[in-house]
């Protein structure tokens, strides 16, 4: 019973510090007031949807939405540069740089949009953690294929041994970089579970002063797939 209430503490702190932080950093924008009103409102939309995101993600892990985890036909491209657009602020204060670049403007995967944020939430914590000053995060998303689109999250950090990623996904698991830096080893645990859930595989290449990468494989929605959207089942 103690170890499930500590899981469960990790899983939730590891899923809502990223939002807080986007939050709290919002926050002091709209506190200099040097914002114009339309660039307030922009701000405000975008603290109400992390909002909504930690509402959604407290329903999965408590396990109180039983859909937590259905596949759906979710735009890659846009869950992508949203996100990384909620992140550019937390970025910029390291400063650390972010580059988005995707083959299509609409890349339609069949995965769990909560779970693809929880995903990228993860690895830009990961990243910006241990990324030092005036470093550079990229998010690169093509097709592989008729049936795969592969997102490719790299940095140009320190890296990491051949020996630390065979244990990189393990649950607990902190590299010798991890030191005075916070956290628990629960992060990319959860990106490897999140990503098989959801159908699709992660794979990470490395090396020691060479930066890091992670490579994330999603399908393909399928055309002419049922798509139940508010209700109506429509036509993918």
């Amino acid at each position: 019973m103690i170890s499930d209430m500590n899981w469960m503490k990790r899983m939730l702190s590891h899923n809502v510090r990223m939002p807080m932080s986007i939050i709290t950093g919002y926050g002091e924008l709209l506190r200099q007031g040097l914002l114009s009103p339309e660039e307030q409102q922009g701000i405000i939309r975008d603290i109400c949807d992390n909002i909504n995101y930690m509402n959604d993600v407290l329903k999965v892990v408590l396990d109180e939405a039983e859909d937590g985890q259905t596949a759906e036909k979710v735009d890659l491209t846009q869950i992508i540069e949203r996100t990384a657009s909620f992140v550019q602020e937390v970025a910029r204060k390291i400063p650390v740089t972010i580059s988005v670049r995707t083959e299509r403007p609409q890349m339609y995967a069949e995965a769990n949009s909560i779970s693809v944020m929880r995903v990228l939430y993860h690895l830009f914590e990961n990243a910006l953690k241990y990324l030092p000053p005036y470093g550079n995060i990229s998010i690169n998303a093509y097709y592989a294929g008729e049936k795969n689109i592969l997102v490719v999250f790299k940095d140009d950090g320190r890296g990491i041994n051949e020996k630390e990623m065979k244990n990189l996904f393990e649950k607990g698991y902190r590299g010798q970089n991890s030191s005075g830096k916070g956290g628990s080893g629960y992060g990319l645990y959860e990106v490897k579970q999140l990503m098989e859930q959801n159908g699709g595989t992660v794979e990470v290449s490395s090396r020691e002063g060479g930066g890091f990468s992670i490579y994330l494989m999603f399908s393909v929605y399928p055309e002419g797939k049922e798509v139940k959207v508010d209700g109506t089942d429509l036509i993918g």
